[in-house]
């Protein structure tokens, strides 16, 4: 806890002397915009229409809330991987990655630390999606529940999993601006962030399949929107520890032949 805590002060007091003021209105833009611009093309260029397969396919012919609660899991998504994939190239770029790596700090309570304090950053832009979502007509009652809560929770994690594999990567290529904007391109598309996934080829919902947030964002409407138990969703809960699991282990191995490597390339 020490630890964790420790990191999260770093980071939080860096952020606040970096950017206090600007940091915090583009996150809220961010996930602003996320619902505006459907919004509009739902009201004006479709009329308020909605095609009868899309009720077949999602359960429910209420587009708002089924919009709004996507993208606001997709910007808890994009702001976890952002932050937790970032965490090792960061320490790279300030120069402060070789001391991290000699320290005998534990890893895992390093990268608690970068989601403690990225969570909480997250959650600004994720309340402020579902305000605006509200306000345009999303029915986002259901929200404050248990159900919801624990699906919130799992998400999360799933996505802190994915993040852990991600920062390796990021380390490994030197690369965050390709790398980040690559995966987050294909999640919004891949993952039925805007539209049912049966509308896409059958081999793009194979690869959506692949992703924590196509499961996760399911869950999430099913405790909402249809108000459905967790207990209920078994299959969805599986999946999402299931590739939480494996994206947990392939970063793990990753991270420590990376580590490895830049040890023997920094003393060797």
């Amino acid at each position: 806890m020490l630890i964790a805590w420790s990191t999260y002060q770093r980071i939080r007091i860096g952020i606040l002397r970096a950017v206090p003021w600007s940091f915090v209105v583009s996150r809220v833009l961010t996930g602003v915009t996320q619902i505006v611009f459907p919004y509009f093309i739902y009201r004006y260029f479709m009329a308020g229409s909605l095609s009868v397969e899309f009720a077949q396919y999602t359960g429910s012919a209420d587009y708002m809330t089924y919009i709004v609660l996507g993208s606001a899991l997709n910007v808890l998504a994009v702001s976890t991987l952002m932050n937790i994939g970032r965490a090792l190239i960061t320490e790279l770029r300030e120069g402060t990655l070789e001391m991290l790596l000699l320290a005998p700090a534990s890893r895992t309570a390093y990268f608690a630390g970068c989601l403690w304090e990225q969570t909480l950053r997250a959650l600004l832009e994720f309340g402020a999606t579902l305000l605006v979502g509200a306000l345009l007509g999303a029915n986002l009652w259901p929200i404050f529940s248990l159900r919801a809560l624990l699906a919130i929770t799992l998400a999360i994690f799933s996505f802190f999993c994915m993040g852990i594999l991600l920062s390796g990567v990021m380390l490994r290529t030197r690369d965050t601006y390709v790398t980040q904007n690559t995966l987050f391109f294909l999640m919004n598309v891949v993952c039925g962030i805007t539209f049912p996934l049966q509308y896409l080829p059958g081999w793009v919902q194979h690869l959506a399949q692949l992703f924590p947030l196509t499961p996760a964002v399911a869950l999430f409407r099913s405790a909402v929107i249809q108000q459905e138990p967790l207990a209920g969703q078994l299959d969805l809960i599986g999946q999402i520890l299931l590739l939480s699991a494996l994206y947990l282990l392939a970063g793990a191995l990753w991270n420590k032949k990376l580590e490895r490597n830049l040890m023997e390339s920094i003393f060797g």
